[in-house]
C-alpha cells in the first residue's frame, strides 16, 4: 500500500469517527477496531481482476467499498445505499477524498441500471438473497464476495455456486468469493 493510499484511509477513518454518532453509521465496537476493518476491506479486492466494475450492496458507512476503491484505483466501484442520510455521507466521503473511481447510487439495488460481474455485500444477507437482489444487474460469470462466518457452505449449496476464493481472516471469519457461471 502506498503512502497516499494510507493517507486516504486515514482521512476516511476520520470522517467515520466524526459522523458516526450523529448518523448512526457504525458501532463503537467497529470504531475501536477500525484499522483492522479497513485492512479487511482492502482484501475484498484480491479475487477481482484489474479494471472491473464492482457493485457494493448495502454500503452503509462505506465498508468495504471505500477502502476497496482506495486500495484498488483500477476498479470502478458503485456503492448502493437506500438510506438517504447514509448515501449523503457516502457522497461526502467520495468528494472529500477525491475518489474518481467511486460512485454512490441512492436507491434500491434492483433499480440500478448498470451491470457488474463482481458484487460485494458485507453483513447484508446470505449469498442466495444477495443474488436475488442483484440478478437483474449481473454480468456472468458473476462473483459474489462477502466476509462470512461458519455456515457459508450451506449458502453456497442453496445458490448452486462454486467456491472461487476463500481467505481466512484474523477475526475467525473468512473472505469468501462464490462464482455463478450463469443465471439461476
Amino acid at each position: 500500500m502506498s503512502g497516499s493510499q494510507r493517507e486516504l484511509l486515514d482521512r476516511y477513518a476520520e470522517l467515520l469517527r466524526r459522523y458516526s454518532g450523529s448518523l448512526n453509521l457504525v458501532s463503537p465496537r467497529l470504531l475501536a477496531g477500525l484499522p483492522r476493518h479497513l485492512e479487511t476491506a482492502c482484501v475484498y479486492g484480491e479475487p477481482i481482476p484489474r479494471g472491473e466494475t464492482v457493485l457494493d450492496v448495502g454500503s452503509g458507512a462505506g465498508l468495504p467499498a471505500v477502502p476497496l476503491a482506495i486500495c484498488r484505483p483500477d476498479l470502478k466501484v458503485t456503492m448502493v445505499e437506500r438510506r438517504a442520510k447514509r448515501a449523503a455521507f457516502l457522497d461526502l466521503v467520495t468528494a472529500s477524498l477525491g475518489l474518481e473511481n467511486l460512485r454512490v447510487y441512492n436507491g434500491d439495488v434492483r433499480s440500478w441500471e448498470g451491470k457488474a460481474a463482481y458484487v460485494t455485500a458485507q453483513a447484508v444477507a446470505p449469498f442466495d438473497e444477495v443474488y436475488a437482489l442483484v440478478r437483474g444487474s449481473a454480468r456472468f460469470p458473476l462473483t459474489l464476495i462477502a466476509r462470512k462466518g461458519p455456515g457459508w457452505r450451506e449458502e453456497m449449496e442453496r445458490l448452486g455456486a462454486e467456491v472461487f476464493h476463500v481467505k481466512p481472516l484474523d477475526d475467525g471469519t473468512e473472505l469468501v468469493a462464490l462464482r455463478l457461471e450463469e443465471a439461476v
